[in-house]
């Protein structure tokens, strides 16, 4: 996982932000510059990323679509300057629409409205033993507004890339209305099973933990209901519905969305166990194309990566 950020402010010119991973730097450069990992981290942490290309190459492209929890989008444009496996990447980027014109920036981001200039960023990746420091350096000019606002923003990605450089969870769309998540858990299949079901274990892994204490009530027979809420910056988040089926091996129930009624998904459970470990394959199955690309896009890859990993410290204290 990764240390806390020092952030040093320069006036006007420049923005320095380090982190440290508890991977090794091939990995933590892989999981930068390939756009199947970009999609895990960039940007704040209820950002959704459904599209992201970056070709780690000098004069490479770049272009990432961010959706924000309203839907509003928001389109990025540049393109790779320099780029040293695994020691360093120099990027240039400015916003633009989603033909990939450039534009003003958006309402918000603490930019003037006639700021046509690239925004440069210089990262380095250094080892130190088995970990590795990530400097981030934002070379071009910029104000006191974005600085901070870029700031916050690169926090929550780090935090994110953090997640998805230590664990093996993988998120696919599959045909046009299903996502597909796999997850090892290093801990026998009924532990995992019972972790999953029983709310007093759920209230200890269920949500990201800034957000206070967990409302869980579950009854995991066929035909049984369970609700699980916690509140957020936004309102309560709240999930419920009816399990049709539960075993060790399989779990299958109707997932839906409090804010949103009327767009539930059935979500099926497999739970395989192989040398103690245990492989879970989660395939949820949405109403339209529409629902499962909404839910792609809304950031829910950084609240089950985050929900997993602490579920890997429940899992640890169960045994």
């Amino acid at each position: 996982m990764a240390a806390r950020d020092n952030v040093v402010e320069m006036p006007i010119k420049e923005l320095v932000i380090e982190r440290v991973f508890d991977a090794p730097r091939e990995r933590i450069f892989d999981v930068f510059t390939q756009p199947e990992h970009l999609q895990k981290w960039w940007g704040p942490k209820m950002v959704g990323i459904p599209f992201a290309e970056f070709e780690a190459r000098p004069g490479g492209k770049i272009f990432i679509a961010e959706r924000a929890l309203d839907g509003a989008m928001i389109y990025i444009v540049g393109d790779v300057r320099e780029i040293e496996r695994p020691s360093r990447v120099v990027f240039g980027i400015h916003f633009a629409d989603a033909n990939r014109r450039r534009v003003a920036p958006p309402a918000g981001t603490g930019l003037p409205a006639n700021w046509d200039d690239d925004i440069v960023t210089l990262v380095t990746f250094s080892t130190e033993g088995r970990r590795t420091r990530m400097t981030i350096r934002t070379l071009s000019g910029f104000t006191a507004e974005w600085g901070e606002k870029a700031r916050f923003g690169w926090a929550q990605s780090l935090d994110k890339l953090g997640y998805a450089a230590v664990d093996d969870m993988t998120v696919a769309p599959q045909g046009e209305r299903e996502i597909l998540i796999t997850r090892s858990f290093d801990a026998p299949r009924a532990l995992v099973y019972e972790a999953l079901t029983n709310p007093e274990h759920v209230k200890n892994w269920w949500g990201p933990r800034q957000y206070g204490p967990v409302s869980a009530t579950a009854d995991f027979r066929a035909g049984g209901h369970y609700r699980f809420a916690q509140g957020s910056p936004q309102g309560e988040v709240a999930f419920s519905g009816e399990v049709r089926e539960s075993s060790p091996e399989r779990i299958v129930y109707i997932e839906e969305f409090e804010a949103m009624p009327g767009h539930a998904a059935v979500t099926t459970v497999t739970l395989d166990e192989r040398a103690g470990k245990t492989f879970m394959t989660l395939r949820s199955v949405y109403q339209s194309p529409e629902d499962r690309d909404g839910v792609i896009g809304s950031g829910m890859e950084w609240g089950a990566r985050l929900a997993y990993l602490q579920l890997d410290e429940v899992l640890e204290g169960m045994q």
